[in-house]
């Protein structure tokens, strides 16, 4: 089996421009075309290297999946685009092999997969009852776990300075004090910090939140210096959890080592794709950390997640959005459905999902 032809497909996303969704489609000479999935966000040139790696792919066989990915990264590949091939390559394996992917990672070790809702709050006022009056809401979906942003709190967006004003943290945590009471203890919830603090201002953070068992306190202060990170985590008293700009498993090895989170959360659209996913998973599991995967975008970048999660036995949940553009559900041929707070796995070949094409072009871009 050779690969023909690779086809970039852009659509729109939630926010648009800021978030498109970009599809892949490997056709080969055998009829069969795997789908993927990259991660534009916060990264330039994405569709440009898709329809170059792409060129370098032709001719290929798409069952070389690792040999294809280590050639591609060791040349400078950008890795959102390298996630969305190495995926659709599993894709067509899957097919080809009549069996969805994850039981070509060693079997499921979960027959659905637990998720919590990112986006619960979107439409609503940032105060503590609009949220709380959101979270119910979410909660009476059938889920049991959310996370809110703090961005909304942050009156004149992240300080410069990367403090936090009296004013800000009392609102955050009455908001997180109303959600909580309204929610219940048996519901989790964590909170997205998006980097905005240093160090001082991320642990005064924590413990003034600590009475609230989050289930994490996620991207606190910038991922650029793993001590400074390593220190949160010591004295935050709240779990910590980041992850979801870190690419391949060599930038997870000094997080690992320096024990400087409780939870990661890689990106598949992002990290590397499947395979190197499971990499990390494996690695993060001989510190007995658990993986819950960053997953921002699109149904295809859910549904290999979905794969992904079920072969990782140090997995511990999936996010997933909730308040996505409408047409989300309708780009694809079989749309995943969330039900008790979660996704039963595929069981037909490959990734279980082909672009609905009749939809796909309503929101296609250029």
């Amino acid at each position: 089996m050779k690969i023909t032809d690779v086809e970039v497909i852009p659509v729109k996303g939630r926010h648009w421009p800021r978030f498109p969704m970009v599809f892949v489609e490997v056709h080969t000479d055998e009829g069969l075309t795997g789908l993927g999935e990259a991660l534009p966000y916060q990264a330039t040139g994405v569709i440009e290297s898709l329809r170059q790696l792409g060129e370098a792919l032709r001719g290929a066989n798409p069952f070389q999946i690792e040999s294809h990915w280590e050639q591609l990264f060791r040349r400078g590949a950008d890795l959102p685009a390298l996630s969305a091939l190495e995926t659709a390559m599993w894709d067509i394996v899957g097919q080809a092999l009549g069996t969805p992917i994850y039981n070509l990672l060693g079997g499921a070790c979960y027959d659905r997969i637990h998720v919590y809702v990112d986006g619960f709050f979107r439409e609503g006022e940032p105060t503590p009852d609009a949220y709380a009056e959101k979270a119910v809401e979410a909660v009476a979906l059938g889920y049991d776990a959310l996370k809110m942003d703090v961005d909304d709190f942050l009156r004149s967006g992240k300080a410069l300075n990367r403090g936090m004003s009296a004013t800000e943290l009392r609102d955050v945590t009455e908001t997180v004090d109303a959600i909580r009471c309204a929610i219940g203890e048996g519901v989790d919830l964590a909170m997205d910090c998006h980097w905005a603090f240093d160090v001082a201002t991320a642990i005064k953070l924590g413990h003034a939140l600590e009475p609230y068992d989050l289930m994490w306190l996620e991207d606190p202060i910038p991922s650029g210096n793993v001590a400074a990170l390593a220190k949160v985590r010591a004295e935050a008293g709240v779990p910590i959890c980041t992850g979801e700009v870190l690419e391949t498993r060599f930038a997870f090895r000094e997080m690992l080592e320096e024990q400087a989170a409780d939870v990661l959360m890689p990106d598949l659209a992002r990290a590397g794709g499947i395979l190197e996913m499971k990499k990390i998973a494996a690695y993060a599991d001989t510190y007995y950390v658990p993986i819950a995967p960053h997953n921002m975008m699109g149904p295809v970048a859910t549904m290999a997640s979905v794969h992904l999660c079920a072969c990782i036995p140090n997995f511990r949940i999936l996010e997933y959005q909730m308040g996505d553009v409408p047409w989300r559900d309708d780009l694809v041929d079989r749309p995943h459905v969330v039900q008790d707070g979660h996704i039963a796995l595929p069981t037909d070949p490959g990734l279980g999902m082909a672009l609905n094409h009749a939809e796909v072009i309503k929101y296609r871009v250029s």
